[in-house]
């Protein structure tokens, strides 16, 4: 879907089993924009078959990040895995959970889960149920979650992808020629943000939602290996909030809570909903 975030960790080779990074390694030098491609291929693929079958078929797509190292060292690569049938399978079971069973079937035919469920049997029986919902993406729709934000801030490293042919002039970004942003950072400093963040809110403000959602995200973000890389992708939201200062503005109600100062913390977070709205409007009309 275009107007989807999503939040991916890359983890460094050595934290996959064996059996996978030989596959990984044979990836390592196709380029992000080339991987972007072919899973915006597959995703079309998928919305256009004759059949009823929501799940994916075929190999899985992986997305390599590459990270200088400091003073023009040697480049680090980490590795996502896109996991697109764990993660079908994932809202399959969520979506059974909101619907009658009835239009369920119709929406997510027995035969086609099955079949799915089928091709990830070797990844079950190595890794276990659990291992089923340790999933590298988080996605979000017509929004990006605070508590994505709470992780990253406006001076990480940021890659605007545009146009083709549309370089900014005199520094500023047209919004319509902005295909999608990223932001990435290391796991661990991304983790040290969110347990902060996590303790503000439990001592200031402990009935957000904001606190429950942050501490899900904490204990995600301990699953994978702590020389890992995080990455918040707008997706085509970017067009429609950029440049957007809500890392900002959630930092600025976190450190005013902290604080105490209610009134900064409120007009900071009315900032952010003010951004969003629009957005999450045009989600309720599409």
């Amino acid at each position: 879907m275009e107007y989807q975030s999503e939040l991916r960790v890359y983890q460094p080779l050595a934290a996959f089993p064996d059996a996978v990074q030989a596959g990984f390694l044979r990836v390592r030098h196709r380029t992000r924009a080339a991987a972007e491609e072919e899973a915006s291929r597959r995703a079309w693929r998928r919305l256009l078959r004759d059949v009823t079958d929501p799940f994916p078929h075929g190999s899985d797509l992986v997305r390599v990040l590459q990270v200088p190292g400091p003073a023009d060292g040697p480049v680090s690569e980490y590795f996502c895995p896109d996991e697109m049938a764990l993660r079908c399978e994932l809202s399959a079971e969520q979506l059974a959970e909101s619907m009658r069973p009835q239009t369920f079937n119709l929406v997510v035919p027995e035969a086609a889960r099955r079949a799915n469920l089928e091709r990830l049997a070797e990844h079950l029986e190595a890794d276990g149920p659990e291992e089923l919902r340790h999933v590298h993406t988080r996605t979000a729709v017509w929004g990006v979650p605070a508590s994505w934000f709470a992780l990253v801030h406006e001076d990480d490293t940021i890659e605007v992808e545009t146009d083709p042919g549309s370089a900014p002039a005199g520094g500023a970004f047209d919004a319509g020629a902005v295909r999608t942003v990223r932001v990435t950072v290391p796991l661990a400093l991304a983790l040290e943000r969110a347990r902060r963040a996590a303790v503000v809110l439990s001592l200031h403000a402990p009935d957000m939602d904001l606190l429950s959602d942050l501490t899900v995200l904490v204990a995600w973000l301990e699953s994978f290996h702590p020389d890992s890389m995080v990455e918040l992708d707008y997706g085509g939201l970017a067009r429609l909030v950029w440049p957007d200062d809500s890392p900002f503005d959630v930092r600025t109600a976190l450190e005013a809570l902290e604080d105490g100062d209610q009134e900064a913390a409120v007009v900071a977070n009315h900032r952010m909903v003010r951004r969003w709205l629009p957005v999450r409007q045009l989600g309720r009309a599409s």
